[in-house]
């Protein structure tokens, strides 16, 4: 804009200024509503309802419509119905929404006007309010305090005040579904019948299966920056689902956590959605695999339990961090690491909400008691139970001076608030707690540094590159203590060299670091002489290196055993995988002496000893295995359960434990088993279609469980090999939720 001066020179307004002038002109223009109206509108609550719908936006004042200009941006024009543009309302969260218009576009704020974007951000936010003044809305920008509103010679964009004006209620006049553009989204491949939706007696058996193991919240963990992308993301699966390369670099070299196991896939294409070359695959630890979508085909399919915990590595997040300084988000503690997640999960179930028309609405439940848990399940929806996985449980890591009895007994409570209800008390490393099961390989030699790592002083890895902190400063901390397992133990073999390691695989770390902008040099030049050699001597383990089975010696501590029984107390299940067999066996004794049902083996370790196996069996506790191995592996495993019912007092049942998204690979097909489109979900009313997400289909008989999505096809593939075999053990499958609940319900009434 330019005004003249007298001697025809211009005066040219900067962006900020004519915002400004605006900004007077419409509150001076307030003046002239009419005052009765304006008492009498008021905003009522969200506009929930109008999620997932189409409509044309009118304004109530002079009853014009928006409709797009060939410049690229909406104005009210005094046109018809038929020629206003059509918006598709996704939800951004509870009360919010993206306008998607029928060209793909979105209604976006730009300075005092609306302009049609081709990509989802802040400006295209709009915060929509239902009125109690005949059914119209108020629309606010969500980042600002800017409200659309019709008003004729203003801009489109007026002052959000705290009452609106008769010129800011907007009508939405709902359309017939198909003349919308919808946003992108996954398709959930599946056609589901009125039926699905009946509720049921709570009190009734729950028929569907549980998954015991995942990791919904890893997004999160290790500052943000081990896994690439969301579960969901407000703006939508482009979003969610983005190229990877601004995390893990140019053809993925930057993707530290997956490329220390796997080398061979350096130099994969980092492209996602809608083409998504390489990820998601089945063995990928560092791609979303249980986008929402993908999670809610698999709950249609019978999942009607699962937990999911809460994880990290604060050492690895350290190292993380150093690599990509400027794009953490919070910090690696482990207190910050499960508070991070635990918001995240909670987050994600109102997004789901809010998809699905409003607070409560959603098939994702997060369930803090059994009770709880089968009200939801009756709903026919998904409950869903925080756990948390962590190694350095509550930072007690080589500090016991910290972690005293009265700090264990805070933190469980902090946690039992936060609405966590199952615990590792160990994970992949030794703390204060007791000792962890080795892992084998390369994998477990990353672990057994960080491990190393925990236990020291070291509070930040940026101290290895400070001299003034690490030059003349121990790293202390220990490595573990190894010793031959007593006859008949699993153990762990193939114990690797942390010398060779050193020399080998952490050259990952070193050539990571060389490329840091900035300070790579500083680290690299630090390296060796602050870190490295501080490590030594190396533990070898040369006689661990084949066949014999390695068992770590460290046995549950006493403040270990304070731990357990403050979980007992307070009736929260208790998971007994990655303990040290040591470690395992006085805790299992522990809980015995209780009487306690809450044991849990998410995983199926129990050292392959039948007797531990039935051990938790007559606690009341509940084991599952990996699906990672197909279907038919499964039925041995429910042939087993058979042989445990017949002598256990309580509900036997087989659920899984995939940890997808744990840094874990998924299972496979059954080799000539063929997946036959379309097939219905166990209960019957669930169609499902072949799988396609974007551009890219999917093939279980070939790939696997390359999405969680596909764990639809995996029980598919159990119920085909159910029907050929000669025993029918398919409702020990599918009474798992109802196994886990009982077992949780005894837990929770525990009174010894």
């Amino acid at each position: 804009m330019t005004f003249k001066k007298a001697h025809g020179k211009g005066i040219h307004l900067s962006k900020f200024t004519l915002i400004l002038f605006y900004s007077a002109c419409s509150a001076f223009m307030l003046m002239f509503d009419s005052p009765n109206l304006q008492a009498q509108i008021s905003e009522e609550e969200p506009a929930y309802s109008l999620a997932q719908g189409c409509y044309i936006l009118k304004s109530q004042e002079y009853g014009r419509y928006i409709a797009k200009s060939l410049d690229g941006f909406y104005q009210f024009d005094q046109i018809t119905a038929n020629n206003a543009t059509h918006f598709f309302l996704k939800p951004t969260g509870l009360g919010s929404f993206l306008l998607h218009d029928d060209e793909g576009r979105y209604l976006s704020r730009k300075l005092l006007k609306l302009k049609a974007e081709r990509t989802a951000s802040e400006s295209a936010n709009w915060r929509i309010h239902d009125t109690n003044f005949s059914n119209s809305h108020t629309v606010n920008s969500i980042n600002n305090k800017w409200r659309l509103r019709d008003k004729k010679n203003s801009p489109i964009l007026g002052i959000h005040k705290r009452k609106p004006r008769n010129h800011d209620l907007i009508e939405f006049i709902p359309q017939k579904p198909s003349s919308c553009l919808p946003a992108p989204e996954a398709s959930i491949n599946a056609e589901v019948a009125p039926s699905f939706y009946e509720k049921k007696d709570p009190d009734e058996p729950i028929i569907g299966f549980a998954d015991m193991h995942t990791h919904i919240g890893f997004p999160q963990t290790m500052a943000g920056l081990a896994m690439s992308g969301g579960v969901f993301h407000p703006f939508g699966i482009e979003h969610a689902l983005h190229d990877c390369e601004e995390l893990h670099g140019e053809n993925g070299n930057l993707n530290l956590l997956e490329n220390n196991n796997k080398k061979s896939i350096v130099g994969y294409n980092t492209a996602g959605y809608p083409n998504f070359s390489h990820w998601p695959n089945r063995e990928t630890s560092t791609h979303i695999t249980a986008y929402y979508r993908w999670l809610e085909r698999t709950y249609l399919s019978g999942l009607r339990l699962m937990v999911t915990n809460v994880t990290g590595n604060p050492t690895f997040c350290q190292l993380l961090s150093a690599i990509h300084i400027t794009k953490q988000k919070g910090k690696c503690s482990a207190n910050d690491a499960v508070k991070q997640q635990v918001d995240y999960i909670y987050q994600l179930q109102d997004y789901i909400d809010a998809q699905e028309g409003g607070p409560g609405q959603g098939w994702f439940r997060i369930v803090k008691s059994p009770e709880e848990a089968r009200k939801v399940i009756a709903d026919q929806k998904l409950a869903v139970v925080l756990g948390l996985e962590h190694g350095a449980l509550f930072d007690c890591s080589g500090s016991y001076e910290v972690c005293t009895p009265e700090y264990i007994d805070q933190q469980l409570d902090q946690i039992h608030k936060l609405g966590i209800r199952s615990v590792f008390p160990i994970h992949r490393f030794d703390n204060d707690f007791g000792g962890t099961k080795l892992q084998k390989g390369t994998a477990g030699s990353w672990m057994h540094l960080t491990s190393k790592m925990s236990t020291s002083k070291i509070e930040e890895i940026t101290d290895l590159i400070n001299p003034a902190k690490l030059l003349f400063k121990e790293i202390e901390g220990y490595f573990y203590d190894v010793d031959h397992c007593p006859e008949g133990i699993q153990g762990s073999s193939s114990i690797k060299s942390m010398r060779e390691f050193i020399d080998t695989d952490f050259a990952v770390i070193t050539e990571a670091m060389k490329g840091v902008p900035a300070v790579g040099g500083v680290l690299e030049k630090f390296l060796n002489a602050a870190f490295i050699d501080k490590l030594k001597p190396l533990p070898e383990y040369t006689e661990f290196q084949q066949n014999s089975r390695a068992c770590n010696t460290r046995s549950l501590q006493t403040i270990g055993r304070k731990l357990l029984h403050g979980l007992i107390d307070r009736g929260m299940i208790i998971e007994g995988d990655h303990m040290s067999y040591s470690t395992y066996l006085e805790t299992l004794s522990l809980v015995e002496e209780r009487k306690y049902s809450g044991f849990v083996s998410s995983h199926g370790w129990y050292e392959g000893i039948p007797e531990i196996r039935e051990r938790i069996f007559r606690l009341g506790g509940v084991i599952s295995p990996f699906p990672k191995r197909p279907a038919d592996t499964a039925m041995d495993i429910l042939a087993q359960a058979q042989e445990i019912r017949e002598y256990s007092d309580y509900t036997v049942a087989m659920a899984i434990g995939t940890d997808v998204q744990g840094v874990a690979t998924q299972g496979h097909g059954d080799i000539g088993v063929e997946i036959n489109y379309p097939f219905k979900s166990y209960d019957g009313h669930v169609t499902f279609t072949a799988p396609q997400t974007g551009n890219r289909s999917f093939n279980f008989t070939k790939e696997g469980v390359a999405h969680y999505g596909l764990m639809t096809e995996w029980v598919e593939n159990l119920i085909q090999v159910n029907q050929k075999s000669e025993e029918k053990f398919i409702d020990l499958f599918m009474n798992s939720a109802e196994a886990y609940v009982q077992m949780w319900e005894r837990a929770a009434n525990h009174r010894n």
